[in-house]
């Protein structure tokens, strides 16, 4: 490791030190990074290439690989794979598609960027209660508000709550 990112490093390791002391119960965000990852970050900062590097290809083939998908696109953010996924969702060429209308659950504790892709592709939204400890969906709710109009099931999520999704795909394919 050379001087600069030994004092990269460091400065990451008191500032998460910081964060730690400082955290709320229900953050809007947690830092989910890690020091080779700020380090890789500050690397293609310096290097001057932003967008559509080697490594950006590499991630979109090794994706593939790992989930056996023959495509893989990546994306500048959350929203825009929010308005990429419903635009993917609505297209007509695709054997099951939505159309507008359908309707679309998704929770009421959300982000405006997991609502308003739906809203601009003439999908309705159906808000689902959360469950008040996880901000997950609540299963009850949601099972209540399923009907022949139902088209989906969008549900964001907190960036802590990522690894509690098993409920989703069980429950989706019980319905």
């Amino acid at each position: 490791m050379n001087n600069w990112q030994e004092a990269i490093v460091k400065e990451f390791r008191t500032r998460q030190a910081l964060q730690l002391a400082n955290s709320a119960e229900f953050p809007l965000m947690e830092n989910c990074f890690h020091e080779d990852e700020i380090l890789a970050g500050v690397e293609v900062m310096l290097s001057g290439q932003l967008t559509m590097a080697k490594n950006v290809v590499d991630f979109e083939q090794d994706f593939c690989r790992r989930t056996g998908s023959s495509f893989a696109v990546m994306v500048n953010s959350g929203s825009s794979a929010n308005l990429l996924a419903v635009a993917v969702a609505m297209n007509p060429l695709r054997k099951r598609h939505l159309k507008p209308g359908d309707e679309v659950l998704l929770p009421a504790v959300c982000w405006s960027t997991s609502l308003w892709p739906l809203v601009q592709f003439g999908l309705k939204p159906v808000f689902v209660d959360v469950n008040p400890r996880t901000l997950n969906m609540d299963l009850s709710d949601a099972a209540k508000k399923i009907t022949s109009k139902t088209g989906g099931i969008f549900h964001g999520s907190y960036p802590w709550k990522f690894s509690r999704y098993g409920w989703s795909s069980k429950f989706v394919f019980r319905t």
